[in-house]
């Protein structure tokens, strides 16, 4: 039993136990000792029963004895004896004190806006009857409508962006109405601050995927503390992968958390061609047989048939200058089907290509600027030259050997580190020891270490390997084994060496032999997403029958593990086998890093050679192509006096997409600039300066970042300081997953089904929510306040239970001394 009083109204704290809660202050009074019992009622029977028993007994016996007392005393005595009985069961029972704090919690409204990259399509018209992108329209109507502030009125508010997973980007508190606003029935709204406008810029469309449900999932589940009014989901609602969106809005029925959602992107049917993907092998050698891949999509051309042509004029040369490598005729069976197309080509001079295919598309398309794509390659001459070195003549090691000895555009010299002098091998020079000279060495495109043994390099040839990566851009593949690596990574000595891996080496022996790991089973190589979109990684022309051949792969059965990729750096692939690593993450397989102007490629064990297992084509396309990619620093110098560097040449829509640069001055130094600034042109041709600030640990090199929002290719230009008339060209190009353009028209079905069974509302466009148009109420004004009234227990008040057990006492004693005196003075029993 307790007794609890309003204290005070609400009062200000310096920590509210829950942010955005009023609190005030309550006094309670309840007896410690029915906090012993399970069973309070029977306790009660039991004291009651005891209590009126004896206080039957002191009226029985005082009955008896009233014969010789005046009226006062015959009240009197048995009221002492009363008084201290019911001080003593007071005492018994334990009266306690405390202050409470009553909290107002509020609700929580969450918002979550669709970041897939379908939210790109630009379908949407702004005021002046611009075209513009679906996520360009939600970005400016949360910054400049009043709809958040609305909501903050009575909620507070948090924001979310969700594709292939959720981030949590913004929350603001309610609002607390002014003392001129709270009598006011419809308070005054505002627009979001300049200063809370940092989330916007986190809205570009870049996820591969549209997880609808699991972001619906993850507004219901978070346990924050305040309880969920409601969900506001903004989307085109192009769900395509995770939990079903409408078995979740069943779900909360029971729980009265209405899903509202707004549309964004056309509902009609659109009647279009487009060349969705243009896939072009960065660079290649004269007269090799080169495929190029293009993606068509068709949307409402069902029976109908359209021929596609791919074009080819040198970069810089007029369109009319463009001649045909080939033309197809595409046939569509279905209003939306994605069909693909190859086309050979053998390159026969040197030079850079500009190769475009286009869409002979009828007068009803629709939309006609998609109906082309273009690409960049550069056909090289240049011959590779390429160094082998090996502690032993492993598999992989031969393979490759004698692949580079057949491939006209390569020589190979080989340093067999265990081999006797004079022994023959297959190859342009065999080498005794590590080049020794700059000449010797610089001579080299790529260099490909097999479980080296660093240790026989003197610190000169250390200082030229390491200068020679990082100034020359040299391309260095190097392979972890289970000989030498564990060695060589201890010794002091060979810091420069260490430092050119992409990778940390644990620095200390352990239990586990340093991280030599290895299975009786093959274990698939687990690839990241940066690997899968690697081009230098696929064993096929596209990413998606890459995937399914590497999915054909066994895998490998061992790899050194080490304590993790160095800052920068990009991890490709890890060594699947859970039993395998020292750390939470499962072994680095792959990965590579700049160094200055050169790449490295870390390999965790020398098994490619299991490849061939598959076909033998796959480990001499594999081996290929990863020589070429760390080596396209030196193959690609359009300049002495510099290189501009990319970490690959394909990328999705809302990637990153890092640029670095190697510069030196005329006179052949490293440039000391604080910033150079590049220019970055779009496939419009509009273009953005690129700010590249210099890396101080590097003389010479400058880093810039950029994303990428448009499909296409996009042109890198640097003009190098100090030197006239020279500059460094990249192109990259940009592709959307078809994922996410299988589907892009508002699925209007889904968004309704989804209002409709949790309580909430659907609205067409955004204004109609923000300022409730067609017939429909605001949406802020329909989702009602859930805000909870909750009561924490305070401590007791020691100072309360000393001051009440001190008078229980006095009275106790009192009463029975004055009924003892009283009783001698009455000469009674």
């Amino acid at each position: 039993m307790n007794f609890t009083f309003l204290q005070s109204l609400p009062l200000a704290v310096t920590t509210p136990p829950q942010e955005g809660g009023e609190v005030r202050e309550l006094v309670a009074y309840e007896f410690r000792r029915l906090g012993q019992f399970d069973e309070p009622r029977f306790f009660w029977i039991a004291l009651g029963s005891l209590i009126a028993i004896l206080a039957l007994y002191v009226l029985w016996v005082y009955r008896r004895e009233r014969g010789p007392l005046n009226r006062f005393l015959q009240f009197l005595l048995p009221a002492l004896r009363l008084t201290a009985l019911a001080g003593t069961v007071l005492f018994f029972l334990g009266l306690e004190r405390r202050v409470d704090q009553q909290v107002v919690t509020d609700s929580v409204v969450s918002i979550l806006v669709d970041t897939s990259q379908s939210m790109s399509v630009e379908d949407e018209t702004l005021e002046q009857n611009e075209k513009a992108a679906r996520y360009e329209i939600v970005r400016q109507s949360l910054v400049n409508s009043p709809l958040i502030a609305d909501l903050r009125q009575q909620h507070e508010v948090t924001l979310s962006a969700f594709d292939t997973e959720v981030r949590h980007l913004a929350r603001w508190p309610r609002l607390a109405p002014t003392a001129d606003e709270a009598g006011k029935k419809d308070p005054p709204t505002q627009k979001t601050g300049p200063s809370e406008t940092n989330w916007a810029d986190q809205l570009l469309p870049q996820g591969v995927e549209t997880r609808l449900g699991d972001a619906i999932k993850d507004s219901l589940l978070r346990d924050d503390g305040h309880p969920l009014a409601g969900i506001i989901l903004i989307s085109d609602g192009g769900q395509n992968l995770g939990t079903e969106p409408l078995s979740l809005a069943e779900g909360t029925q029971p729980q009265e958390i209405p899903i509202f959602t707004l549309g964004v992107g056309s509902a009609e049917a659109r009647r279009n061609l487009r060349v969705q993907e243009l896939n072009v092998p960065a660079r290649v050698y004269p007269e090799d047989n080169v495929t190029v891949r293009a993606l068509i999509r068709g949307e409402g051309f069902a029976g109908r048939s359209v021929q596609v042509e791919l074009l080819a004029r040198e970069a810089g040369a007029a369109a009319t200058a463009a001649s045909q490598i080939g033309q197809q005729e595409v046939t569509f069976d279905s209003d939306e089907q994605l069909i693909p197309l190859h086309f050979q080509m053998e390159p026969a001079e040197v030079g850079r290509l500009l190769l475009e295919v286009q869409i002979h598309a009828p007068t009803d398309d629709q939309f006609s600027d998609d109906n082309s794509r273009s690409a960049e390659m550069e056909i090289v001459e240049t011959q590779t030259r390429v160094l082998l070195i090996a502690s032993g003549a492993t598999r992989d090691y031969r393979f490759l050997r004698d692949q580079l000895r057949r491939d006209r555009h390569a020589t190979v010299d080989i340093l067999l580190q265990a081999a006797q002098p004079g022994i023959s091998q297959d190859a342009n020079q065999i080498l005794e020891e590590f080049p020794q000279t700059k000449e010797a060495l610089y001579d080299y495109d790529c260099i490909v270490a097999f479980d080296p043994d660093w240790t026989l390099l003197d610190a000169q040839q250390a200082d030229l390997l390491e200068a020679w990566v990082a100034e020359e851009a040299g391309g260095l593949i190097v392979v972890a084994g289970p000989i030498h690596t564990s060695s060589w990574v201890q010794s002091p000595e060979l810091g420069k060496i260490r430092a050119l891996y992409p990778v940390e080496f644990q620095r200390r022996l352990t239990l586990l032999d340093d991280g030599i790991y290895g299975s009786k089973t093959a274990w698939p190589i687990l690839f990241s997403r940066e690997g899968e979109e690697s081009d230098h990684l696929w064993l096929a022309d596209s990413a998606d029958e890459s995937r399914s051949l590497w999915s054909e792969f066994k895998g490998v059965f061992g790899c050194f593990a080490v304590k993790g990729p160095k800052p920068g750096a990009r991890v490709l692939a890890r060594y699947s086998d859970p039993d395998a690593g020292i750390s939470v993450d499962r072994p680095v397989y792959w990965a590579e890093h700049f160094y200055g102007g050169g790449r490295v490629f870390y390999m965790g064990s020398g098994e490619l050679w299991r490849l061939r297992s598959l076909d033998v084509r796959y480990f001499e396309v594999l081996t290929t192509r990863l020589i070429r990619h760390v080596s396209q620093g030196r193959l690609l110098r359009g300049s002495s006096h510099g290189q501009l560097l990319i970490q690959r040449d394909r990328y999705s829509v809302g990637d990153e997409v890092v640029v670095r640069a190697q510069l030196s001055t005329a006179s052949r130094e490293p440039l000391h600039l604080d910033r150079v600034t590049a220019r970055v042109l779009d496939p419009r041709g509009k273009g953005q300066n690129l700010a590249m600030t210099a890396d101080p640990n590097r003389p010479g090199s400058f880093v810039g970042q950029f994303n990428v929002r448009k499909e296409g290719s996009y042109r890198i230009e640097l003009p190098i300081p100090e030197v006239l008339d020279e500059q460094l060209v990249r192109r990259i190009q940009v592709t959307v997953p078809s994922l996410e353009f299988e589907q892009t028209r508002r699925n209007v079905t889904l968004l309704t089904a989804l209002a409709n069974q949790s309580g909430g509302q659907y609205y067409a466009t955004l204004a109609s929510a923000v300022e409730g148009r067609e017939g429909l109420e605001p949406l802020a004004d329909q989702i009602i306040s859930r805000a909870e009234l909750k009561t924490l227990r305070g401590s007791p008040d020691n100072d309360f239970t000393e001051r009440l057990n001190k008078n229980l006492l006095a009275i106790i004693c009192g009463a029975l001394c004055l009924e003892w005196f009283l009783r001698r003075l009455m000469k009674l029993a």
